[in-house]
């Protein structure tokens, strides 16, 4: 392993000491491949850590180390990446470090204790919450979560996307609160897509029912349909729709059926963990179809762009650059 990945993602390394890092990075697939597996579990404890609770560099190696072991068992699945798994189990200890925190809250302070999570780009993860129910989260996404003993409720606030399987509990209504809607459930399972980028807000129904409160009004929802809060004009939309496509995400595969450009790049990022420049005028009334493996590389989706508009594309670091062939 290259000793500068460290100073680099501490951001301890001057200009030219960056340069010769990222000439190594980038000599091959080997060094690339090396030192973005570092930087998601780097990413994962940083956005986990205080620097009274945890040293980074410490937990990192330790972490490494059994990282190394597990590989030797031969206990991972070959089905979904190594290291995407990885990130999540580290998400989820803390999730339990979260759990342990809600629990030891002091009986003198009235206020919930909030938990939360964030996601970065390029991970996904999966967790159980206190009360049992299992969550989804898409790249990109924050969520904290709490339990309301004055309106006996449990409460989820989120920004991004997220797939809920509801633990039922009819005395204690699970409610999710996202950008100007609050949806209300029992016992049930969802999907919510609400990025910060987006004017609308997709919730979609799997099994069971939820009731959404947006501009004013209350709907109920039924399997199999899907509503839709555009939260700058205010209006509402209800539709039926295959569920799978907007749920498949969390088995690491996206589907876009005459999707707009910038929606689609929006997501690429997202998952990629990259910034794509593009001329905004050129593809804003281009809608592309397909499906995206997150196991793929970054550039499989440009070259699947390709096939509809001639591009060039240069990739620099994590920075793409997209230019029409006229």
């Amino acid at each position: 392993m290259n000793n500068k990945i460290i100073p680099f993602l501490k951001g301890e390394l001057n200009k030219e000491e960056e340069k010769e890092f990222f000439s190594w990075v980038y000599a091959n697939e080997e060094n690339k491949n090396e030192y973005f597996k570092q930087k998601d579990i780097w990413d994962a404890y940083k956005m986990n850590a205080t620097k009274d609770e945890i040293n980074i560099q410490e937990e990192w190696q330790i972490q490494l180390e059994k990282i190394s072991n597990l590989k030797k068992e031969k206990l991972i699945s070959q089905h979904l990446s190594f290291w995407i798994k990885m990130a999540a189990v580290i998400i989820v200890v803390f999730g339990l470090g979260w759990m342990a925190n809600y629990v030891s809250s002091s009986l003198n302070t009235p206020k919930p204790q909030i938990c939360k999570l964030e996601v970065p780009k390029g991970q996904q993860s999966k967790l159980t919450l206190v009360d049992g129910t299992e969550v989804w989260l898409n790249s990109d996404s924050q969520m904290s979560f709490y339990t309301d003993n004055v309106k006996n409720e449990r409460v989820v606030d989120l920004t991004g996307e997220a797939y809920f399987h509801v633990s039922k509990n009819k005395d204690k209504p699970f409610m999710v609160n996202v950008r100007g809607q609050q949806i209300k459930v029992l016992g049930t399972i969802f999907n919510v897509r609400a990025y910060k980028n987006e004017m609308k807000v997709f919730t979609t129904l799997e099994e069971g029912s939820i009731e959404i409160k947006a501009a004013g009004r209350t709907v109920t929802i039924k399997p199999q349909q899907q509503f839709i809060y555009n939260k700058f004009s205010n209006r509402l939309s209800l539709k039926k729709v295959d569920t799978n496509y907007y749920t498949v995400w969390k088995e690491g595969r996206y589907i876009f059926d005459n999707e707009k450009f910038d929606t689609l790049i929006a997501m690429v990022e997202r998952w990629y963990d990259v910034q794509i420049d593009y001329p905004k005028e050129f593809f804003q009334n281009m809608h592309y179809s397909g499906v995206i493996k997150k196991t793929n590389p970054v550039e499989h989706v440009l070259k699947l762009i390709n096939h509809t508009t001639p591009i060039e594309y240069k990739i620099e670091y994590d920075r793409i650059i997209i230019k029409p062939i006229k």
